[in-house]
């Protein structure tokens, strides 16, 4: 379900889908009416005055369809990280918030990940941000393949990432992050400078976990990045678990 935001109003697509309709119950009026013979005729509408009619419709139309696609572009970008092409911090809260509620009603485990890419300074000092913002694509593009489809990856800021794990226990949350661990540290990350080389890292992930009760987006955010801290202090490339 996409977040209730203010970016395209649900009246405006009402309005154009409502046009849409419309002006194609009309062209489809129109063509009926060419297959009966001497219906325009009868009822004194001339050839000419359809033709400049429909042209009318016609470029209403396309108009309609522009404005609809422009509004899902939007609405997209509402909810994208510009970078990345994941769910941006403002999406993950609102959908955070809506599995919370799910949890609680039907008893589903929750679980949530956050993603620190070790050292990543580093990175951008040897081969410069462009080089960094490309590897931060890269990334996301591989985070994306490995998780689940009901699964919901983002970007919360910089280089840190969260993954959202509706009805996922613990041991299959923690399990997925080690998996995804594992992966990224003998991955080849392409610098794309038109070479073939490339640059590896590592990350640090925390883990919470627990059925939600009475719990805020906040605090859940807040208890998974002190796991996250926690695997940062002891080492990095490292996954730490919180349980409640």
């Amino acid at each position: 379900m996409w977040p209730k935001l203010p970016v395209v109003s649900i009246s405006l697509k009402k309005r154009l889908w409502a046009i849409i309709v419309l002006v194609v119950a009309y062209l489809v009026y129109i063509a009926l009416g060419d297959l009966i013979p001497q219906y325009w005729n009868l009822i004194g509408f001339r050839s000419f005055e359809r033709s400049i009619l429909s042209l009318g419709f016609v470029v209403i139309l396309l108009i309609a369809l522009s404005g609809l696609a422009a509004s899902e572009k939007l609405a997209a970008r509402a909810i994208q990280d510009g970078l990345t092409g994941l769910f941006n911090q403002t999406y993950i809260k609102s959908r955070l918030q809506e599995e919370i509620y799910r949890s609680e009603r039907y008893k589903y485990p929750l679980s949530f990940i956050m993603i620190d890419i070790d050292n990543f300074k580093r990175i951008n000092d040897r081969h410069g941000h462009v080089v960094g913002d490309r590897v931060l694509k890269a990334f996301s593009d591989l985070l994306q393949e490995k998780i689940r489809e009901s699964d919901v990856a983002g970007r919360f800021g910089g280089e840190e990432f969260l993954i959202l794990l509706p009805q996922t226990s613990c041991l299959d949350a923690a399990s997925a992050a080690e998996r995804i661990r594992k992966e990224v540290a003998v991955y080849p990350f392409r610098i794309g400078d038109g070479s073939d080389r490339s640059c590896q890292f590592t990350i640090s992930l925390g883990v919470y976990s627990a059925p939600a009760s009475g719990q805020k987006v906040e605090e859940i955010i807040n208890l998974t990045d002190a796991a996250l801290y926690r695997a940062k202090k002891e080492g990095k490339n490292k996954v730490v678990v919180v349980v409640r």
